[in-house]
């Protein structure tokens, strides 16, 4: 600690960081939070327990457990504690580009044309969706999906429809999410804890899974883009062999060719 830094008393640090008195006495109790400065009876805590403190919250608002985030914020370290909360939530922040939003599940539901079902909640909390909260409303983790459903739903598609669609989009997404992180793991992190896991190697790996993300966004698009491309082909493909046998081999495509031309 520098001679000169700027210290609190627990009463200083719970309005700082809005937490309570309590939460902070408990969180240096589970090892959550260093200890804080003793001078005579006295305890005094720096910026570095701003920062965690704002790091164990953040972690919590993304779904952590407190036995999660112990192990974490005992792991790899920055030169300072303001790096390593920027590369905790860099690296553990949500890739969505819109925050999560909460409707009353009447609202929700006219939404869509349906009524308040709570067998669909559970079937679309299971696929990462939604949640419901304590007080009943529903969170809607991914606003954008929501967004495209309803729109599919105006073009006529049925509930089952979209559920079907939804399971295989969520499921065949996280594989290839597992996939990107599994190569940033074998490659820079492996190298990361080989090198003894150096400070100052913290705040580059920071800013390289920065770069990752549009990255793999773009990856996936392009992907798709190619794999939707040859799944429409292939669809009319089949389904003109199926017209064509149907009517006895009599071709069903117009020939260009064939059409009459004015004299």
């Amino acid at each position: 600690m520098a001679e000169h830094a700027e210290l609190f008393t627990i009463e200083q640090l719970a309005a700082r960081t809005g937490l309570t008195v309590r939460n902070i006495r408990s969180h240096v109790t589970r090892g959550l939070l260093p200890a804080p400065y003793l001078k005579g009876r006295t305890g005094y805590y720096g910026h570095e327990h701003v920062a965690r403190l704002q790091l164990v919250t953040g972690l919590q608002q993304q779904g952590f457990n407190l036995a999660a985030i112990r192990s974490l914020v005992s792991g790899p370290a920055a030169p300072s504690a303001e790096e390593t909360v920027a590369f905790y939530r860099t690296a553990l922040g949500p890739w969505l580009t819109e925050s999560p939003e909460v409707w009353e599940e009447q609202a929700l539901a006219e939404a869509f044309g349906l009524q308040p079902d709570a067998a669909l909640v559970r079937r679309l909390s299971s696929l990462g969706l939604l949640d419901r909260l304590d007080d009943g409303r529903i969170q809607v983790h991914n606003p954008a999906l929501l967004r495209v459903g309803r729109q599919l739903a105006d073009l006529g598609y049925g509930l089952e429809d979209l559920l079907g669609v939804l399971k295989v989009l969520m499921q065949h997404s996280g594989a290839v999410a597992e996939a990107f992180v599994q190569m940033f793991m074998d490659v820079q992190w492996h190298d990361y804890i080989e090198a003894g896991m150096p400070p100052e190697r913290l705040p580059e790996l920071s800013r390289l899974i920065e770069q990752l993300q549009p990255l793999a966004s773009q990856a996936v698009v392009a992907a798709f883009q190619q794999a939707i491309t040859e799944a429409s082909g292939r669809a009319f493909q089949k389904q003109a062999a199926e017209l064509d046998a149907t009517v006895g081999g009599t071709t069903v495509w117009p020939d260009p060719s064939s059409e009459e031309r004015p004299a």
